[in-house]
């Protein structure tokens, strides 16, 4: 790596690399790797303004390191552990790189020379470009600071806390954002479900912080029993006895993370069915419930039209 680093000697060298990692897929997530950047995918990152590129700082700083060499360099591919000797002393740098109780000073700086910004204008689209302003919009420091309200994480902690009732463990904040976004979801719940975890609703605990207003928390007009939305839960539970899985009664934090809905069979394997059954009815039902609020009238009909018209496009 020396000669790379330097870029003096004209010298074609072979690189490779691996990685380890354990606790993968975690809040306590430890890895120790190396860097892999096909030929073909380093053109399109810097074409496209690296946009979407996971580990981008690393990604930039390698792919700047290759052009400031002056002699070829290739990059392939190869099985892992296959007894190759270069792979296998990458795997145990690697392992030996995860298992270090302090990090590395890595010098991460690009010339100014090679230093690239923005894209090129003929890889430009329209869902390209609106990406990019989406992306510029959530590395500023006002998103950044409603990502960070007390509230959000809050709720993204009761929803981390529940999720195992439902088969998923251990997940993080980016697998909660993305569940929110999964496609059994339609549009109208996916907002619904991000404006829950940011407590963006004027109702319940909004109203407690505001002074002479605090009396809006709870209805103190209606005293009946309210039975809407005990109604649809029976009704979702009646649902569920054909399936596999047992019903796990919603909560707050199931209904917060019920898009990482994960049932097994007791062989371990994927109950797919139940999953994307749940997933579907918890959230149309709390949908539901929330747009019913005080209503009394025809709710079994509109929740049965709600999860037929749901299923149907299934």
């Amino acid at each position: 790596m020396t000669e790379w680093d330097h870029g003096k000697e004209n010298k074609r060298i072979e690189i490779y690399t691996d990685g380890s990692c354990t606790g993968n897929g975690t809040d306590e997530a430890i890895a120790g790797a190396g860097i892999y950047v096909p030929n073909n995918n380093a053109l399109k990152f810097e074409d496209r303004g690296f946009l979407g590129v996971k580990n981008v700082k690393e990604i930039k700083v390698t792919i700047a390191r290759l052009h400031e060499r002056k002699a070829p360099t290739n990059l392939r591919w190869v099985k892992g552990h296959s007894g190759i000797e270069g792979n296998e002393k990458a795997d145990q740098l690697a392992k030996e790189g995860s298992e270090k109780s302090h990090t590395d000073t890595i010098n991460m700086t690009i010339p100014p020379p090679l230093q690239i910004s923005g894209m090129k204008l003929n890889k430009l689209m329209q869902a390209t470009a609106y990406k990019a302003i989406q992306h510029r919009k959530m590395n500023t420091r006002a998103y950044q600071n409603a990502l960070n309200r007390k509230a959000t994480k809050v709720n993204i902690g009761r929803a981390k806390a529940s999720v195992q009732e439902i088969g998923s463990n251990h997940p993080t904040d980016t697998n909660l954002w993305k569940s929110i976004r999964n496609k059994d979801f339609e549009r109208k719940t996916r907002t619904f479900l991000w404006m829950v975890y940011h407590n963006a609703y004027k109702n319940g605990e909004y109203w407690d912080t505001i002074p002479g207003y605090e009396i809006r928390a709870n209805c103190s007009e209606c005293r009946c029993n309210c039975p809407g939305q005990d109604l649809i839960w029976r009704l979702g539970q009646e649902l569920w006895k054909n399936k596999r899985s047992a019903w796990v009664k919603p909560h707050f934090g199931i209904i917060l993370g019920c898009g990482l809905a994960n049932f097994k069979n007791d062989d371990n394997k994927p109950l797919s069915g139940d999953s994307r059954l749940y997933r579907i009815l918890i959230s149309e039902s709390t949908y539901l419930i929330w747009k019913l609020r005080c209503e009394r009238n025809e709710i079994i009909r509109r929740w049965r039209k709600t999860l037929e018209n749901r299923i149907q496009l299934d």
